[in-house]
């Protein structure tokens, strides 16, 4: 595989006809994946720290392109531990994904945390939030709508936007090809975890979109295992 260049090829996840049973499959594969890999605590300190310095009002939290829930969730709970009151919404395109999101949250008696349907690209928000974020959307887009989705959560934030995705190297590939066959016996997360990283964008690139997005002052932090957090706060 080369990846001095992107090589973005269509994931098994976002092909039509995916069954309801290998889509639950894959997305609690991709649980396990998740918390390997430690998502959420990679968003969580930046979350924490603005929870510190706004009203005393619960932190509203946006998490795009939510998938199965487990990273919104997660961020709750963290929120509950450490005494912060949180309000978390997560949309996803797929209704399914939104469905299974939504009977975890109701089974981890998580009342604070609700997930609805959406295609960001295509309809605007109606609300602000002091965090909007995604975790490991990005490399399913291309340039043209990875630039449009900085500047759609910019404009949906009232405070902090983080971005969290794959760093594409040969490391990275390899842990993905090996992590996902160790953590899930998913076929699909098993194909679709190197093709991720495959068509995932370097820091530099993604740098790039951010500021065609219209950000600037972000910063850009490299996290275990291969990963990349954008970090944008609205002046």
């Amino acid at each position: 595989m080369n990846l001095q260049v992107r090589n973005r090829e269509p994931e098994l996840m976002d092909q039509p006809g995916l069954t309801e049973r290998e889509h639950a499959r894959a997305l609690a594969g991709l649980r396990r994946v998740n918390w390997w890999s430690r998502s959420s605590s990679i968003l969580w300190p930046p979350i924490r720290n603005l929870a510190r310095i706004v009203d005393d009002r619960p932190l509203q939290i946006l998490d795009i392109a939510s998938g199965g829930g487990d990273v919104g969730l997660d961020i709750a709970q963290r929120a509950k531990r450490a005494g912060i009151s949180v309000e978390v919404d997560g949309c996803d395109i797929s209704s399914y994904a939104v469905k299974h999101a939504s009977e975890l949250a109701q089974r981890m008696q998580l009342d604070q945390v609700h997930f609805y349907e959406r295609d960001i690209l295509q309809e605007p928000f109606d609300k602000k939030y002091d965090v909007v974020m995604c975790s490991l959307f990005l490399h399913h887009l291309d340039e043209k709508h990875a630039s449009r989705l900085f500047n759609i959560m910019s404009n949906a934030t009232r405070h902090l936007v983080l971005v969290n995705d794959l760093r594409r190297t040969r490391l990275g590939y390899w842990l993905a090809w090996a992590g996902c066959r160790l953590l899930t016996r998913s076929p699909i997360v098993h194909t679709d975890g190197p093709l991720s990283v495959a068509g995932a964008f370097t820091m530099t690139e993604a740098a790039v979109l951010a500021k065609q997005g219209g950000l600037s002052g972000f910063q850009m932090t490299q996290h275990w295992p291969q990963r990349w957090l954008l970090q944008w706060s609205q002046s």
